[in-house]
């Protein structure tokens, strides 16, 4: 896959929010190894469409952002996938493989009021733009959020 062409057809077409959702054309497969359920490959979109492509595409640091901001304000299974987002830049961070580093105090206060309010849509399961639905976000949720809140004082619930 060409995560470059990827990303720049993206930009071109106003599609970033799009891509991190994996809809249509801009799904990357997961592995049939993985046991758990993504909208698409985040670590890979993650990865390659972003932090490989900074100092490539001007500004990428902040389409990023700005689309995670945009998927933040989206419905239950959006804001389920800025969770996957949030956790994978956190992660990539923390392995010092961030080309750039996200705010995580104003990042995880807007996913903390967004999923106060998207509560009981994440407690039963969300479907994403491919079909599969994820059931019980809010356990990960939950999980993701004890880390958090011990590593870095930060809650999102």
């Amino acid at each position: 896959m060409e995560y470059k062409e990827l990303i720049s057809n993206a930009i071109e077409k106003d599609e970033v929010v799009k891509l991190l959702r994996g809809e249509g054309e801009y799904e990357v497969v997961v592995s049939e190894f993985t046991s758990d359920i993504f909208p698409t490959d985040v670590n890979s979109v993650l990865i390659n469409c972003f932090y490989k492509q900074n100092g490539n595409i001007r500004d990428i640091e902040k389409i990023f952002n700005n689309a995670l901001n945009d998927l933040i304000k989206g419905n239950a299974s959006d804001v389920y996938i800025a969770v996957l987002y949030f956790d994978s830049c956190i992660f990539q961070e923390e392995k010092g493989k961030a080309t750039f580093l996200i705010d995580k105090e104003d990042v995880s206060k807007k996913l903390q009021e967004k999923i106060h309010k998207e509560e009981n849509k994440l407690r039963e399961s969300v479907e994403f733009e491919n079909g599969m639905k994820k059931s019980n976000p809010w356990n990960n949720i939950m999980n993701f959020n004890k880390y958090y809140e011990k590593k870095y004082g930060i809650c999102i619930i």
